[in-house]
Parts: structure tokens; sequence; C-alpha cells
């Protein structure tokens, strides 16, 4: 739609499988609409040096100018996320629906392509319809995330690929450590070990499912889970109090001679303290004394949890994989190997943290396109 929008002064078609445009928009931060973070950080994509280009001319301040452009007011919030002031992702998709319409561009729902072939003059695209002619085509078509469609194979032959794997989902977990913990929020400090050291951290909240841990601070992790090639011996370190061991140590340390359980009281969730009691092999009615102590801080400041792995991608908000970076011309997003195919979005192998960098990315690299496309 943005690229559309930025090239509409050319004969635009747009190809939606779909029976409406922009479906998938409005599941987006929770149906809120995260479409910028004012924290821009290239290290919080899979692949920052190939994404500078593209910010360098569209940063957070140029897309915040672009959409207050279209009609899109813009609030942020203390972490500076992004959103429409109306905080609903229809909004958003009204504004570009209207603007598509304002400038002509044709849409075709309805229309799924199940084939691409290169000619000597552009573009052969079949759908299930019929057939179209292009001199130029862009490939926007995201991942099989939550209710997506997989488009890669589209390419096949044309340019290389990476498959889709899950990138920002909950992480499945052994389960014997968060039982009984289902439905539970807690904010703390979250980390991802291997290789005996912690490989990311993130603070924010974790909310525990009967299978999975879950929560913006969990779906980071995942990302640097997923980008580690999923390490077998992964570990997810929770730690309750968001201090050193030391500092839970002297908090504790003023609660001795009373039971466990009344020491936990105040401190953490009941059910959470239930279970940090199971990991720490000691029973509610156990005295604290100085053995329970150093127990009790490092249970609470180091609670560690095995990853088994990433969850499905029907619970992913983002998919790791698409055209390698490599193949594109990170000026103008073009094939490098094909002349006038451009990709944009999750269909580029870029995946970036929660928060609207995926947004972010979609939106900068939809006007690159559109801008090459003039």
């Amino acid at each position: 739609m943005l690229a559309a929008i930025r090239a509409s002064q050319k004969d635009i078609l747009i190809l939606e499988a779909s029976p409406r445009l922009g479906k998938k928009l409005l599941a987006t931060g929770n149906g809120k609409c995260n479409l910028l973070n004012k924290q821009l950080d290239l290290s919080f994509y899979n692949d920052g040096a190939f994404v500078a280009k593209t910010f360098e001319r569209y940063d957070e301040k140029a897309l915040e100018r672009f959409y207050e452009g279209l009609g899109i007011m813009l609030r942020f919030d203390a972490e500076g996320r992004g959103y429409p002031l109306s905080e609903s992702a229809n909004t958003v998709l009204d504004v570009l629906r209207r603007t598509l319409e304002k400038k002509a561009v044709e849409i075709k729902t309805d229309s799924g392509v199940i084939g691409i072939l290169k000619k000597d003059d552009g573009f052969e695209v079949v759908t299930d319809g019929g057939v179209y002619l292009a001199q130029k085509l862009v490939l926007a078509t995201g991942s099989d995330a939550g209710f997506g469609l997989d488009s890669l194979g589209l390419l096949k032959g044309i340019v290389d690929v990476m498959p889709f794997t899950p990138s920002l989902a909950p992480l499945c977990v052994n389960q014997t450590a968060i039982r009984g913990l289902n439905g539970v929020r807690v904010k703390c400090r979250a980390g991802l070990i291997s290789g005996g050291r912690t490989v990311a951290e993130e603070c924010g909240e974790v909310l525990f499912k009967t299978f999975a841990l879950s929560g913006i601070a969990t779906f980071n992790l995942s990302a640097a889970y997923s980008r580690l090639n999923c390490p077998a011996d992964a570990r997810v370190s929770l730690n309750f109090l968001e201090c050193d061991a030391a500092a839970a140590e002297r908090l504790f340390s003023v609660r001795r001679g009373q039971r466990v359980d009344e020491c936990l009281e105040g401190v953490l969730h009941k059910m959470l303290a239930q279970a940090v009691m199971n990991y720490a092999g000691l029973s509610p009615q156990d005295v604290v004394d100085g053995t329970a102590v150093n127990t009790l801080a490092a249970a609470c400041t180091d609670y560690q949890i095995k990853v088994e792995r990433v969850a499905d991608k029907s619970l992913a908000q983002v998919m790791r994989g698409g055209v390698l970076t490599d193949k594109i011309n990170a000026l103008t997003l073009e094939a490098r190997d094909v002349k006038n195919l451009y990709f944009a979005g999750e269909a580029v192998n870029v995946d970036g943290l929660s928060g609207g960098y995926n947004l972010m990315w979609a939106a900068a690299s939809a006007l690159t396109v559109g801008d090459s496309l003039i």
C-alpha cells in the first residue's frame, strides 16, 4: 500500500490474495498499530548493515512526517513506541485505503498469485483469476506468521531465499518449571543463556502459558534464539526482583525467622512464590535461615528454564527468512541479478524486535521501493 502511494503517478496494480486489503495490519500492536519507535537502533535488526541505507533516507522522523502528511496523527508512549492518536489500527487502514482510492491505484482482491515468469520486457504474473503483464514487479507479500501466507515459492528459480521460520513468538519451554503459572504476568529481567553466557537480555513483561513463555520480553528473546539457529543448550533466566543476588540476599536477610511463604508475601505473586519455593527445594513451612536466604535470592534472581523450541508460526508475530539480502541492492531494494524486481517488508530476510521496528522496516522499505519505481 505504501509503495503504491509513493509511486502512484505510475500505472500501479495491487494484487491481493485476501478478500480485503490490509487485513493483517489490524492485528499489529494488539490492534493499536505500533507504527514507529523513536528509539531506532540498527542492532535491533538481524541485518543492521543492510537496513542502514534504507533508514538513512526514511528514519523515524521522516516516517512520522509521512504518516502525518496522510492525516495519521501519532502519539508516543514512555518507551518511544508510536501509535495512531486513535490507538486503532482501523484508523490507519482506513486512511491508507482512502489515499489509494484518491490516487486511483487499481486494486484486485481475491487475486492470489500462483506464478511469476520473467520475460525479456518485464514479468508475467499468473493469478487464479487471470494473467497480468508488468514492466516492474514488487513483492511485499509478508510471511505466514499468524494468519499470513508464505509466497516465497513464487521466486523459485528467480532469486535465492531463506525459508521462513518463527522469530517473534512464544518460547516453548520445559513445563516442570512453569507448572501452575498459566496466565500469570510478571515484570522482570529476562536473559537468554547459551554456551554458558548471557547472549541476550530484556526487561519487560513475561506471560506464563501452560507450555511456553510469552510477552514482549520473551518475544525479543525468541528473536535472538532464532538468529542463533535455536541452540540446544538454551535456557531462559528470569530475574523477578530485577536486582543482583547480593541485593536479594539483603532483602531476605531482614526476614530471617519467618516461614518461607510469609517471607515471599508482598514480594511475588502467590502462584509464582510457590513455583520459586519448588525451584529452591523449600516448603512453605520452612523457616528462613542463612541457607534459605541464599537459596531464595538465587531462585528469585536466576530462575532458569530450559528452552525447547520457538512456538508454531500460528503464534508468531514475525518470521525470520525471505529473500537473501546479499541478492538485493541496499539502496534501491531491487534484485541485483533481476532488473525491475523489487522487495519490501517481510519478504526480505529482515526482522526486528518488538516495539514497532518491523512496521518501521515495512514502511521505510516500501517507500524506498516507491522511489525506485518513479
